[in-house]
Formats: C-alpha cells, structure tokens, sequence
C-alpha cells in the first residue's frame, strides 16, 4: 500500500512514454524519417494540435497515423488525465503525508504502538495521548484512520502480526506495545512477532477469558488484561466503595497530565538507600507512598521515609509529576 503511489506514477508515465516511441518508431521506419521530425509529428498527432505534416506523408503512413490517432491518443489521454487527478487531487498528497508521517516514526525513541483501534484500543489511545506519550497505531481497516489523521497522530496501515508493519510503526524502539485486537489469537502472534524483534518491549496484551490470558503470558505477554474482568471489579467497586474511586476520579480530572499512580521497581542504584532519597532525588519529595513491596505477599503500608530499600522491591506511589530518575 505504501508503494501504490511510485507505482501508478511509473505505470501512466510508461503509458505516455510508449506511446510516445511507438509513433516516434513507426514514422522514422515507414517514412525514413530523422528521429526529430519523426517525434514532432507524433506529439501533434497525439496532441490532436493539427499543424499538419511534417512532410508529405506516403499511403502507408496515413493508414499508420490513423492508426496512432484512435489508438494512441486514447492511451495519451487516459495517462495525463489520470495523472493529472493523482499529482493534484488524490494520491500525490497521500504519498507526501505518509513519507512525512514515516519520518517523524522513525525518530520516535521511547514511544508506545498501539495495535487495532477497538473500543479498547481507543480507550488506551485517549488515556496515553492525555499524559502526554508518544503513540503510533497500527490499524488493519483504513476506514478507522480518520481520527488518528484529524489528531495527526502517525500510523500505519497493515496487520500488526507482520514484521514489516511493525519495523515501519518503530518497534526496535518503541518502549510498550498494546495489542487490542479482537481475537486472542491474533494478540498472540503480535506478542510473538513484537518479542522477536525487540525482546525488550514492554507488551501489553487484549484477552477475552483467564484461559486465553494464560495463553498470551505463556507466549512473552508481560502484561494481560481482560476488559469484562476490569469492568466488572469497577462496577463492584462503584457499590461498594464509591468514595474511593470519587476520590481518584476528583484527581485524575483536576490533574489530567500529572496525576499518576504509578509503581516503581527499585534497581541497583537503590540498595541500602533510605525511601526519603528516592522521593527526593526522583520527585523533589512531591509524591506519596502508599505501599512498598517486599516480596510476593510482604507488603508494608504507608512505610516511613527512613525505611532502608533494596534492589528489586516495588513502591506504590502517587505523584504529579513523571520521576526525573
């Protein structure tokens, strides 16, 4: 798709350029004329101009100019017309949209692809636009591009399971991949394509039950989320605890592009250091800390700023600003 442009431009351009010899070839054959009279005589033919001959023409060469004339003025005037439309009405505008489009990926460091735009998709699409990440979609259906061309947000349009659409969406330096496409089998086979060109990737994944979730973490999903799952435990908590999820709610629409609740996995850089470092050096002591991971079921809540951390803990953390560490 990305090369039809270079494609019908070389195929109409070829349509001119034989027709073009083909006259060109049959004047200088049949009335032994030099190469220029015999390419102006063809040009005014096709051209329907009507300078008259260029010379006196011999019987054989009016049957062949009749010839020329319903033949190749019928080609010659297809091929300008059609590429008159591309250069100035369709195609031509595409191309460049979509080499510029290419271009601003290919210097995306650090970005998230976002694989089908499903009501999931758009979800996600929405929530990482708002804080402020660098998106790139790749989407099977063109008909569903038309908000990501009114955002002017780059995408691509193929299978995202193909090693080519997901080279061109800059998976070798993307840092997450969301993959919400509407059957589990082909998440998979995203998440497998994805690990294989870039271990690294952080792949998030679509599932529709715990069975195909298991399936997509089996396979190198680092994450699998079940969209009726989540819904459900929302729903449960609206009743159950509504002051809560108010209470999140409140802040995440005063603070849309800085509140996070985010979770930090502690390296190296962190052993036998004291929490009060990470909130200083990370946030300028702007972030809370609700819980610190331990080990697998050892958590410790709301643990003081002189708690002595250690490589490979998690922290639960509020904040209104992205760590600078």
């Amino acid at each position: 798709m990305r090369q039809s442009f270079p494609r019908k431009l070389v195929f109409l351009s070829s349509l001119v350029f034989a027709a073009l010899l083909f006259g060109t070839s049959g004047y200088m054959l049949i009335e032994q004329w030099d190469f220029s009279d015999s390419l102006f005589m063809t040009v005014i033919t096709l051209a329907t101009i009507g300078y008259g001959e260029t010379h006196n023409l011999s019987l054989e060469g009016r049957y062949f100019t009749i010839a020329l004339i319903v033949f190749g003025t019928g080609v010659v005037g297809y091929g300008i017309s059609s590429l008159t439309l591309m250069l100035f009405q369709g195609d031509l505008p595409l191309y460049l949209r979509r080499k510029k489009m290419e271009k601003l990926i290919t210097r995306m460091r650090g970005h998230t692809i976002i694989c089908g735009l499903s009501h999931t998709g758009r979800y996600a699409l929405e929530e990482l636009l708002g804080t402020q990440h660098q998106v790139v979609v790749i989407e099977k259906d063109e008909t569903n591009t038309t908000l990501l061309q009114e955002l002017d947000i780059p995408f691509i349009v193929g299978d995202a399971s193909e090693d080519e659409n997901l080279s061109a969406a800059g998976i070798t330096h993307a840092r997450a991949l969301i993959s919400c496409l509407s059957a589990d089998a082909d998440n998979a086979f995203v998440v497998v394509t994805a690990k294989s060109l870039n271990s690294k990737v952080l792949a998030v994944a679509k599932a529709e039950n715990e069975s195909s979730r298991k399936k997509l973490l089996a396979v190198g999903a680092d994450n699998v989320v079940i969209p009726s799952h989540l819904g459900g435990m929302n729903m449960a908590n609206i009743v159950a605890h509504p002051e809560t999820l108010h209470f999140f709610e409140h802040l995440h629409h005063r603070y849309p592009n800085q509140f996070r609740a985010q979770v930090h996995v502690l390296d190296k850089r962190w052993e036998g250091l004291p929490l009060e470092r990470f909130l200083k050096d990370g946030f300028d002591g702007k972030a809370m800390v609700i819980a610190l991971e331990r080990s697998p079921g050892e958590v410790e809540f709301s643990p003081g700023p002189e708690i002595i951390m250690h490589s490979g803990e998690s922290l639960l953390l509020i904040s209104t600003q992205s760590p600078s560490t």
